[in-house]
């Protein structure tokens, strides 16, 4: 008879979502969850208990219990399912871990669930550029046509909120387009730099409202 085989044994007898709510995955509605591999404010995280996979939509993850431990925990096949049967008490391994072996285990998950932590923050924070460039974007663009020369007249006194747009638009497209379209490597690149050029983004935008004018065109 043929010793089953530990693997296939954790896929087909944990149910995925036992296997997320021991990492405080929390499976809601029409079986979906936010992601925990990356930063989301809608559940794009889909689990299939027919299957007992998952996939996740925003950030394309997706496979078995084995694979969520892996993507989580930052472990390779083997210690990950070497972790679910130490969690899960299946005895799964013919080995008793030794407290080293424990040790290593809880710190390899430390150290990922504090990387996945990072990356939200990161990704929090390349989500808020994006909206800031979208904001100034939109408003360069009603103070071009607000503001623009309506006579030759008004050349010799053209409004600086025209002025600003004219010379601001097509580079700030060019950010905006960028950062939609950018990879991680390309959004930290981003961010080391114009940070400050942001910053000063963001001023900008408060020191305009805060004037209390409005541009709209008619």
């Amino acid at each position: 008879m043929l010793t089953p085989n530990p693997f296939d044994t954790i896929k087909e007898v944990l149910p995925i979502s036992d296997i997320l709510l021991s990492y405080g995955v929390e499976v809601k509605q029409k079986n979906k969850a936010l992601c925990p591999l990356h930063n989301e404010k809608t559940p794009s995280f889909t689990i299939y208990p027919k299957t007992n996979t998952w996939h996740c939509f925003g950030c394309g993850a997706g496979g078995s219990t084995i694979d969520f431990v892996m993507a989580y925990c930052g472990l390779d096949s083997l210690d990950a399912a070497k972790k679910i049967d130490i969690d899960f008490n299946l005895g799964l391994f013919d080995y008793k871990p030794t407290p080293e072996e424990r040790y290593r285990l809880k710190e390899q998950q430390a150290r990922q669930e504090a990387d996945n932590e990072l990356v939200k923050v990161f990704e929090g924070f390349i989500s808020k550029a994006f909206n800031l460039l979208c904001d100034y974007l939109n408003l360069l663009h009603d103070w071009k046509i607000a503001h623009a020369p309506k006579s030759f007249d008004e050349l010799n006194r053209v409004n600086p909120l025209f002025v600003e747009a004219c010379y601001q638009l097509d580079y700030i497209q060019h950010l905006t387009d960028f950062l939609q379209n950018a990879d991680i490597d390309e959004q930290i690149g981003f961010y080391q730099t114009h940070r400050e050029e942001l910053l000063k983004i963001a001023k900008r935008i408060k020191q305009y409202k805060n004037s209390g004018k409005t541009d709209k065109p008619a």
